[in-house]
């Protein structure tokens, strides 16, 4: 979990600052320390490097370069390659916007302390750069023909209540959702299977990373859903897809393994009103994702 970002120059004056998830310290006191660290650290070293201070129940991971000094407060668990990597690339991104900005837009307007602060907007804009970079999203497109159950499947995956009646999606609904895993944003794209909204499908795909297709796992749905399938692979040949086998609990549904062998690709079986079957689908999603996000690896790289 990442507690907060911090921007500093070298002689300690908070340039920006962002908390995110909670710690047992007060924000303040956590500033306060980060910045003594900082201060300290350079009367002993004054080159440009990109470190890290493990404490108990903390990591302080910073950075300094040139001018500017970034730091980023985690727990124990976050990787510190990984954070480094995303540290680093935020502080590229403070130095562009920070030299670019006309000079009446740098103005001290601090109420608590008298720093130097980006003009309103701009610092709107930079913390929409810090989140993205922080926490990068995949998207997650749900496809499927109509009544197969997408809709619920997706209200498992994020641990809604599904609904007791059914209720065919109009278009695209589109939901967010945080995951366990090197702090990923998960957006899905839950489209309609309704023949005359298909035509929508082809564009919206554009960015997809994940296609978890669904099928209510009957013998007459199961052409249809092939289908769609060669559509996916045929528009979107990059994405991973996962094919959910739903609704095994119906007498006529095909088993995962008979579905697999006429799809060509592995099924996986679920009820997906029963959220006794969230877990299996949620780890089968999280192993999906790391492997996709892993087979990028990035390693942090400073400039001097």
């Amino acid at each position: 979990m990442i507690y907060g970002l911090f921007i500093f120059d070298r002689a300690g004056k908070n340039l920006f600052q962002r908390f995110y998830g909670k710690i047992n310290l007060n924000q303040e006191l956590l500033t306060h320390f980060v910045k003594e660290f900082i201060v300290f650290i350079q009367n002993f070293d004054q080159s440009d490097r990109a470190e890290c201070l493990n404490l108990e129940n903390m990591k302080l991971i910073y950075s300094i370069i040139k001018d500017t000094i970034s730091a980023i407060a985690t727990d124990q668990k976050e990787d510190e390659i990984y954070i480094t990597d995303k540290l680093i690339k935020i502080h590229e991104q403070f130095t562009k916007t920070y030299e670019n900005l006309p000079k009446e837009e740098v103005k001290e307007h601090d109420l608590k302390k008298d720093t130097p602060k980006i003009e309103e907007n701009t610092l709107k804009n930079f913390e929409k750069t810090v989140d993205e970079i922080l926490f990068p999203f995949l998207k997650i497109a749900i496809l499927g023909s109509s009544g197969v159950g997408k809709t619920s499947v997706m209200k498992l995956i994020i641990g809604e209540k599904p609904d007791s009646t059914y209720i065919p999606t109009v278009g695209v609904d589109i939901k967010e959702f945080d995951l366990d895993i090197k702090n990923m944003k998960l957006i899905f794209w839950d489209f309609s299977g309704q023949p005359h909204f298909r035509k929508l499908w082809q564009p919206f795909l554009e960015g997809t990373d994940i296609v978890i297709l669904v099928t209510d796992s009957q013998t007459g749905n199961l052409a249809e859903t092939r289908a769609i399938l060669q559509l996916v692979r045929t528009e979107k040949p990059d994405a991973n897809i996962l094919l959910i086998a739903n609704k095994q609990d119906l007498p006529e549904a095909n088993p995962p393994e008979k579905i697999e062998k006429y799809m060509g690709i592995r099924a996986y079986g679920i009820v997906a009103i029963d959220p006794k079957y969230r877990e299996k689908i949620v780890g089968t999603l999280k192993e999906m994702i790391a492997a996709r996000v892993e087979s990028k690896p990035q390693s942090p790289n400073i400039t001097t």
